[in-house]
């Protein structure tokens, strides 16, 4: 599985705008682009909860 801007912390939308703006290199992008080397996951993943 690919990750995509429209996952990343880092993407903006942009209602008014066709294209929608990347927070780390503030360039127009979409969501369905491939992500670059500076994407983060809008979710981290989830711990297994640890058993006593």
């Amino acid at each position: 599985m690919t990750n995509r801007c429209g996952k990343c912390q880092q993407f903006t939308r942009t209602p008014d705008n066709q294209k929608d703006i990347c927070g780390a290199w503030e360039q127009p992008t979409t969501a369905t682009r491939d992500a670059c080397e500076y994407f983060i996951p809008k979710k981290k993943p989830r711990k297994p909860e640890e058993s006593n």
